[in-house]
């Protein structure tokens, strides 16, 4: 008898101190992240909001960051941009900052979103969707300036991947100050692709969503970058959106990202169904 009584006791012990036990505490706020791409390492940043419920599949941005965010740190790419509307207004606008994910890829070089670059910055998202078992049919893509290119190039390479874009200050054909500036091997690359065309992307991009940001008095990247390929979506029928500040320069995220018109119209977009394993 007392055999028995000890035998159901420990039984019953494993239960009693799972019940007893607190769940393990939730990782959020912009947490570090590496990958491997070839024979490179590259570093990055994933955005879990405070109230995270881990049994929900949220949707997920990728943003692709400016010239002077490049580096090794990964920090750099998280003081302008999204990144840092996000750490100064998610406790301002919760119900917006807390419905989605967000990743922050670095491009180590001072280089182009493309070829290994744009390789790692895919691959971050989609190692996120894995990780916190994301939605993949609401995968959306921004980027402001060179992420403003790059958001173009992706969204034409991959238009079955993402349910919306939305480039920032950018466009498809480089400046020719950033060719003076950063020439390399991969900007020859890149503007030998057959994307190197407005008309091309425009075809490319298919009808994947798009709203198209710009400032009217852009220094740094002309503002009929972004209004020659809304001229091209829309010549092939696309229904862009664009808008364009007035009064504005280069530097317009606050602009967009504090819009909750913006993120209503992104976050309701969605793709019918998940995009297959070689289409990214």
């Amino acid at each position: 008898m007392k055999h028995s009584v000890l035998l159901s006791l420990l039984l019953l012990a494993p239960v009693a101190w799972a019940q007893n036990t607190p769940a393990a505490r939730v990782e959020t706020g912009f947490l570090k992240r590496t990958l491997t791409v070839g024979k490179h390492t590259y570093a990055y940043r994933v955005y879990v909001p405070e109230d995270y419920k881990p049994g929900n599949a949220y949707p997920v941005v990728l943003y692709l960051h400016g010239v002077g965010e490049w580096g090794h740190d990964n920090e750099l790419q998280m003081g302008h941009g999204l990144g840092s509307v996000i750490q100064l207004y998610s406790h301002k606008m919760p119900q917006r900052f807390g419905a989605f994910l967000a990743v922050f890829p670095q491009e180590p070089a001072p280089e182009l979103w493309f070829g290994e670059g744009a390789e790692q910055a895919l691959q971050a998202l989609d190692q996120t969707v894995a990780e916190f078992k994301a939605d993949p049919t609401r995968l959306y893509l921004t980027g402001l300036s060179l992420g403003g290119y790059g958001t173009w190039y992706l969204a034409a390479k991959y238009p079955g991947k993402f349910a919306a874009v939305a480039p920032l200050a950018g466009g498809v054909v480089v400046p020719g100050w950033f060719e003076q500036a950063f020439a390399s091997p991969t900007l020859t690359a890149y503007k030998s692709q057959p994307l190197y065309s407005c008309v091309a992307t425009a075809t490319a991009v298919g009808r994947t969503p798009v709203w198209v940001f710009h400032g009217a008095k852009d220094e740094v990247v002309p503002t009929n970058e972004s209004r020659q390929v809304v001229a091209a979506l829309q010549a092939a029928g696309h229904p862009a959106k664009y808008t364009e500040y007035p009064t504005e320069g280069h530097f317009i995220a606050d602009n967009v990202y504090t819009d909750p018109t913006f993120w209503d119209w992104l976050l309701a977009q969605r793709l019918p169904t998940a995009p297959t394993a070689n289409g990214r």
